[in-house]
Order: C-alpha cells, then sequence, then structure tokens
C-alpha cells in the first residue's frame, strides 16, 4: 500500500530542502485558504504526508527550463504536478480526499490489487473509472511571488525558491557586469559561447531588480 501512496510516512517536514546548479527550493508549510475547517485539515496533511521531496524537484526542472519568464514556469509547473498527482502523487492526493471517500478508496484499491497486477497509473484509472468521483485530481495553481523577509509575509509562504549567485570563472564574473548593462546578448559582438552566459545574468539583474522593487513598495 506505500508504494502506491508514495510519500506516506517519510520525515521531510518544514525546512527541507534541495539545490540545483542555479537555484535552492525549499519547503516552508502549509497554508489554506478559504475551506472549512482548514486548520484541521492541515494538520492531517502534515501529519500523513511529509515527503516533498519530488515536488521540489519539479519545482527545480521546473525553473532549469523557464526562470525567465514566471508565467511559463507557473504554467509549467502546474500541468507537471498534475500529472506527478495522478500517478506518482497518490501519498499527497489521497490526504486531501475528505475522510469519507479515503475509506471508499482504500476498498477499491484493495480490491484491484488483490485481484490484478497492473501499475500505479492503471490503478488510478481504475478507481476513477469505477467511482462517482470523475474530478479526483484538485485544481492545481503556482504562483511565483517576491517575498522580501519580515513575519507576514513569512505566512504566505509554502516553497521558497532562492536564486544562486553564480560567479565561479571569470566569464561568469565579467558576464555579471555586462549583464547589468544591457538587455539582450545578441546586441553584443562576442563569441556565441559567451552569449548564453550573459543571457544568464541579464535574467539575474531581473530578479535582482525586481528584488528592490519588491523591498521599496514593501517599505
Amino acid at each position: 500500500m506505500r508504494r502506491f501512496l508514495s510519500g506516506l510516512g517519510f520525515t521531510q517536514g518544514p525546512g527541507f530542502q534541495k539545490t540545483s546548479e542555479k537555484f535552492g527550493v525549499c519547503f516552508e508549510g502549509i497554508e489554506c485558504e478559504n475551506a472549512e475547517h482548514a486548520e484541521n485539515w492541515a494538520n492531517n496533511v502534515k501529519i500523513k504526508f511529509e515527503n516533498w521531496s519530488q515536488i521540489i524537484e519539479l519545482t527545480l526542472g521546473s525553473l532549469e527550463s523557464f526562470y525567465d519568464d514566471a508565467s511559463d514556469f507557473e504554467d509549467d509547473l502546474q500541468d507537471e504536478i498534475k500529472d506527478w498527482l495522478a500517478v506518482d502523487g497518490w501519498g499527497l492526493l489521497f490526504t486531501l480526499f475528505p475522510f469519507e471517500f479515503q475509506q471508499y478508496f482504500l476498498l477499491m484499491y484493495s480490491h484491484i490489487q488483490r485481484n490484478h497486477d497492473i501499475s500505479n497509473e492503471d490503478i488510478f484509472y481504475r478507481i476513477r473509472n469505477e467511482s462517482e468521483a470523475r474530478g479526483l485530481i484538485p485544481r492545481v495553481e503556482v504562483k511565483l511571488l517576491r517575498i522580501i523577509g519580515g513575519l507576514k509575509e513569512h505566512k504566505r509562504r509554502k516553497f521558497s525558491v532562492d536564486k544562486k549567485r553564480l560567479r565561479r570563472t571569470l566569464a561568469e564574473i565579467a558576464a555579471e557586469v555586462v549583464g547589468q548593462m544591457v538587455e539582450d546578448s545578441e546586441d553584443l559582438e562576442i563569441p556565441e559561447t559567451l552569449k548564453e552566459v550573459v543571457s544568464d545574468k541579464i535574467v539575474d539583474a531581473d530578479w535582482v531588480s525586481d528584488c528592490w522593487l519588491t523591498k521599496v513598495q514593501n517599505s
């Protein structure tokens, strides 16, 4: 059963983090909005599901591909999480079900698993098709917010994203300076191999300027 409901019984609560070459993502906690008995529901998720590693890996993957466009990143990660919930994210999805449906689900799972040797994905579709619940996957919404410290802002966090400042070579150090002065690396007469580095630093400069703008607006 735990093989199917992955993520149950692990110990990766608030503070758990993973990093990639360019980013760090940390699970900060759970916040419920506009939900009846929200506090009890949040505690139920915290107790049962504590393996946030896969969601962080999905986040890191989307950041690597789309970090220069927040909207594309949000759309991509939303799709990635929905697909994950349908197959490998059943542990988290299970904790989101009402208690009555959890009991119903366990009975259906026991019946299908005992009589058929099939994959997690096939079990998911069998349960979906054999139950009255056609919309098992909840609405997924991803928002990349600018957070500038403080108690009020901290309460809004679920996952925090940190962009690393990479200055490992002379090329990266020089590109950082150039990236603060230009808007498009294609305007520069430099080797093509350096344009990608400058493009990354231009995006970094945008992240920094957005950070300072948010700080000024919240001061």
